[in-house]
């Protein structure tokens, strides 16, 4: 799972994030014999890729670094981010998430040698062209779009990217004119 990185624009629903993430465990890290430890509705074991939320930067750790879980003991969870090791304690749980799929927007300045991109109706509110457009120059050997050709056609064809409403231009353009 080191080379393939699954790439989706949603974290909810049956084909958000959160849920792909439940059944790639299964498939890249099925239960075996490893140490678990549980957080909240998540279960965390030994070998599972897990993508960094915060940055950490006592520990040189940031914000869409992505490590594997090298041990569980003692409520203590022990994280590798490409030879950085790393403790965390389960209350530090909250600032990881399962990293076999992430959003599309995490993946901003990665690069992964095998893509594999979920494109269908349901992730809609968020099929725009720069999106897909990102998603795929994330890929470095191979990519394979996933879905309906209608989601992908729709996405290729909206040019009207999600914008954030916000007045902090306003706001720094008012203090700079006072």
């Amino acid at each position: 799972s080191k080379d393939i990185q699954i790439l989706a624009p949603m974290y909810k629903g049956e084909n958000g994030i959160d849920n792909l993430n439940k059944l790639l465990q299964d498939i890249f890290n099925p239960k075996i014999d490893q140490n678990e430890i549980k957080y909240m509705d998540v279960i965390y074991r030994e070998g599972d890729k897990v993508l960094k939320l915060e940055n950490d930067p006592d520990n040189n750790v940031f914000n869409g670094d992505i490590g594997y879980i090298i041990d569980i003991k003692n409520n203590e969870i022990t994280i590798d981010f490409d030879s950085n090791i790393v403790k965390y304690n389960t209350k530090d749980l909250s600032t990881i998430k399962h990293g076999y799929a992430i959003s599309v927007h995490k993946a901003q300045g990665s690069e992964f040698k095998i893509v594999f991109m979920p494109i269908t109706m349901a992730y809609k509110a968020m099929l725009y062209k720069k999106l897909i457009y990102t998603g795929i120059t994330r890929a470095k050997y191979s990519l394979t779009l996933v879905g309906s050709k209608e989601a992908f056609l729709y996405s290729v064809e909206n040019t009207n990217a999600y914008e954030r409403r916000t007045d902090l231009k306003d706001k720094l353009l008012e203090c700079i004119n006072k």
